[in-house]
């Protein structure tokens, strides 16, 4: 085999080495200077396609929750009605007055004394005060006190006061001759509704 030497002052030689320089260093700048970032912009994109991919991912299973979320916001939209009827923005004097007028009513107790005992402010809410004197047997109370207790309101029956009726032993005659339940008890208590306040 013959020996290949190398010579350097042969322009043929000269000119192929530096073809091979220019070629290298033109692969160099090629791989440095554009292949480096595509390289980089095609990681860049995949790691932006990945971040897209799991934000749509969520938003396909909010988009399967929609009827579940709207179903939940027309049960919240019922209770906020029930809420309102509960604690309406003024004080409704004449419905609920006519309701307490109804369950004395049909319980039999009778007033003595009815007056509104005014307004309590607190930081959410009013407190509607009335002040109650009644006159009633055991069982006209009881019937008047769970009646108050069901109202679609919310009440609450505070500083009761039980006293032993005046004329207990004509009104046990009078049940005894007619057969009606006797007045037993005077009876005094606080009577509390809530309003919401207007901010």
């Amino acid at each position: 085999m013959a020996d290949v030497k190398f010579d350097l002052k042969d322009k043929k030689n000269i000119y192929v080495l530096v073809v091979a320089v220019v070629c290298l260093t033109s692969v160099y700048m090629f791989y440095d200077s554009i292949w480096t970032e595509f390289e980089d912009n095609q990681k860049r994109l995949i790691e932006e396609q990945k971040n897209s991919q799991a934000e749509l991912d969520k938003l396909n299973l909010q988009r399967s929750r929609v009827p579940q979320l709207e179903a939940e916001l027309q049960k919240a939209k019922i209770e906020f009605e029930r809420l309102k009827e509960m604690f309406p923005e003024e004080e409704k004097v004449p419905l609920r007055l006519n309701d307490l007028y109804s369950v004395v009513r049909t319980s039999g107790v009778n007033i003595q004394e009815f007056k509104p005992n005014g307004q309590v402010e607190q930081e959410h809410f009013m407190e509607n005060k009335y002040f109650f004197n009644v006159n009633a047997g055991y069982h006209m109370l009881g019937y008047m006190f769970a009646e108050i207790a069901n109202f679609k309101y919310p009440t609450t029956i505070d500083n009761l006061k039980l006293n032993r009726f005046g004329s207990i032993s004509q009104e046990v005659k009078k049940a005894e001759e007619h057969g009606w339940e006797p007045v037993t008890m005077s009876v005094s208590f606080d009577l509390t509704t809530f309003t919401s306040r207007k901010k």
